[in-house]
């Protein structure tokens, strides 16, 4: 039988932006991630960058939701 166990997120500080849009895609702007390119669209995402520089965009809500603005 699996056991669960509990952990918790270590508290870690990481940078966020605005999309800053192309005008080759309208609203959005296109990220290299280390999954590969992804879109983040200006008003309903943020860009992120973490730890070690590496960016990926997020959904505001998810943002609100999981991290608090220190500034």
């Amino acid at each position: 039988m699996v056991q669960w166990r509990k952990c918790r997120k270590k508290p870690i500080m990481v940078e966020f932006r605005e999309p800053i849009p192309n005008t080759s895609y309208g609203s959005v702007e296109i990220i290299d991630t280390l999954e590969g390119k992804e879109r983040a669209q200006l008003g309903l995402d943020y860009v992120i960058k973490g730890v070690t520089g590496e960016l990926y965009p997020i959904k505001k809500e998810i943002f609100n939701e999981t991290y608090e603005v220190l500034e």
